[in-house]
């Protein structure tokens, strides 16, 4: 019997390829290759995230160490990270309660994205994509933050923290060669939004 784990992995397996699918464009750009992998590989790649998610609650505190980084940059990463779960475990669940199917297609994937009538969290959820890009954007120019992200590896791992200290220097590294975010992060948003307002027939 097909189990909810299955169709969560098929799901981020799903959306992972129709990110990279969608921003081809994008990742022909040389500056923007690396941004392109960590935000559609970390963050929806078919990979279990909970140890990162588990320990990305209790990021605050690192931002004592890490120069640059308040609490709000927190706060907003935990509730992507949180929003995007939740709202992909919903997915998964409906997708596993109608029985589709582990090799679904496009239509079908859509259709129960489209029933379960979370028009708003969705434009929310990628409103909190558009920031954390800039936001990163932002803390990559400094660094001491990149020495400070480092050099704590070893602090990270005896907090208990390291999958999410792992994910923060990634996020840092993808962003480091970037010379101007705007590109990137203005197509991600138009696109997101005109694809979220096609399949809930909202085109006005």
């Amino acid at each position: 019997m097909t189990t909810f784990k299955q169709y969560r992995l098929a799901l981020q397996s799903f959306q992972s390829k129709r990110l990279s699918r969608d921003y081809s464009d994008l990742a022909e750009i040389s500056q923007y290759q690396p941004v392109g992998d960590f935000f559609f590989n970390e963050m929806y790649g078919p990979h279990d995230f909970s140890e990162r998610d588990a320990a990305a609650r209790r990021l605050h505190q690192l931002t004592q160490i890490l120069p640059g980084v308040g609490m709000r940059d927190v706060n907003e990463v935990l509730e992507l990270l949180e929003l995007t779960k939740r709202l992909d475990d919903e997915l998964a669940q409906r997708m596993l309660d109608k029985q589709i199917g582990l090799d679904f297609d496009e239509p079908a994937y859509e259709q129960c994205y489209r029933e379960l009538d979370n028009y708003e969290e969705r434009l929310h959820q990628i409103k909190l994509v558009d920031n954390s890009i800039y936001n990163v954007f932002r803390l990559s120019r400094s660094h001491l933050l990149g020495i400070a992200l480092h050099s704590s590896q070893i602090f990270a791992r005896i907090l208990g923290l390291e999958a999410a200290h792992t994910f923060l220097v990634r996020g840092y590294d993808a962003v480091t060669g970037v010379q101007n975010i705007n590109l990137f992060a203005e197509t991600v948003y138009t696109r997101e939004i005109v694809r979220l307002k096609r399949i809930f027939g909202r085109d006005e």
